[in-house]
């Protein structure tokens, strides 16, 4: 009987079969994605979508907006936004945390965000570990206003409240919302407590403060400038640490007396955590090329906001800084939201 004997393939074997299955794999389309993703070579080449974590006409959405059409043109693809709203943003960024990490799914990153960590017990992705921060677009303050008729200074509407505390209504957007965490800041600073009264959204809060049955409220600007500017209702601070171009006139709440008080909403983009260098730096230049545009800028102040740049590194930081602040508010005043 003839008998074969088995022979051990040479290491020079392995290699050559090594380098062929990489060249066969580099050819196959899925092996091209995975090499692309991994350099950011050719990236982008189709479409790149962007989950919107609020519903369109937010500030977040406007505010993605404003830099999407900059950002397509110098990629040489469309940015097509898709509206996520839900659970404070928690919808949007579930998505995208488990999303392939390889730069056609984003998000836009907002105020909300940084609250949902400290506000609910359990979220279906991890703030820290599944997103990776590219760059802020802006911010806008927190806007401290009253009925047309109410009172005229900070001082004389916490002198109101502290007078008639039971009798004084304070509004905010909802549970958890960054208006009434601001307000909850606001009465611990203040030594006051009105009665809170949560609406679903800033409209139908404006709406019976219009009708002249809330007191007092803070509401994101974009929400509230048209109708300060047409003398319906009337701006008593700001709660950014400057004063904003917007409304010049109207000092902050630093201004007012309350050192340190600080309260803005603001939106920036990100994406899955493994999402490679190389795409995370071409899109931090083109977006903070988009938001240091004038057009762009214009756009920005238009809708109520303050275009605010960034590299990853910093956006990253201040995402970290306001988890930490607002954590401190939420847990002092004993907030907490089931979701």
């Amino acid at each position: 009987m003839l008998r074969m004997r088995a022979t051990r393939p040479s290491h020079g074997y392995h290699l050559a079969v090594l380098s062929t299955l990489a060249a066969v794999a580099g050819s196959l389309p899925w092996g091209s994605a995975l090499a692309q993703s991994r350099t950011g070579e050719g990236y982008p080449n189709r479409p790149i979508r962007m989950i919107v974590d609020f519903s369109a006409g937010g500030l977040s959405d406007q505010l993605v907006r404003a830099v999407a059409p900059r950002m397509s043109e110098a990629l040489g693809q469309p940015m097509v936004m898709d509206n996520r709203p839900g659970a404070a943003g928690a919808l949007a960024y579930s998505i995208v945390a488990k999303a392939v990490p390889d730069g056609y799914t984003l998000v836009t990153l907002s105020t909300g965000f940084s609250l949902n960590l400290n506000l609910v017990s359990r979220l279906p992705f991890d703030t820290d570990r599944d997103f990776i921060a590219i760059g802020l677009i802006g911010t806008t303050p927190n806007v401290l206003v009253t009925s047309a008729k109410g009172p005229k200074t900070v001082a004389d509407l916490v002198a109101m409240v502290k007078m008639k505390p039971n009798a004084t209504n304070a509004a905010s957007t909802g549970i958890g919302s960054t208006p009434h965490l601001t307000l909850e800041l606001f009465k611990r600073v203040a030594g006051i407590d009105p009665t809170h009264v949560p609406f679903n959204g800033s409209g139908p809060a404006i709406a019976d403060m219009l009708g002249g049955r809330l007191d007092f409220m803070f509401v994101n600007m974009p929400a509230a400038l048209g109708h300060i500017k047409g003398g319906r209702i009337q701006a008593l601070a700001v709660g950014s640490e400057q004063r904003t171009p917007l409304l010049s006139e109207v000092p902050t709440m630093q201004e007012s007396g309350y050192k340190g008080f600080r309260s803005t909403s603001w939106a920036g983009v990100g994406g899955p955590s493994a999402l490679p260098r190389p795409i995370v730096a071409r899109l931090s230049k083109e977006l903070i090329a988009a938001v240091e545009s004038a057009d762009v800028r214009e756009r920005i102040a238009a809708a109520g906001g303050e275009a605010r740049s960034s590299t990853p590194e910093q956006f990253r930081a201040f995402i970290k800084d306001e988890i930490a602040r607002w954590g401190t508010v939420i847990k002092e005043a004993g907030v907490k939201v089931d979701r």
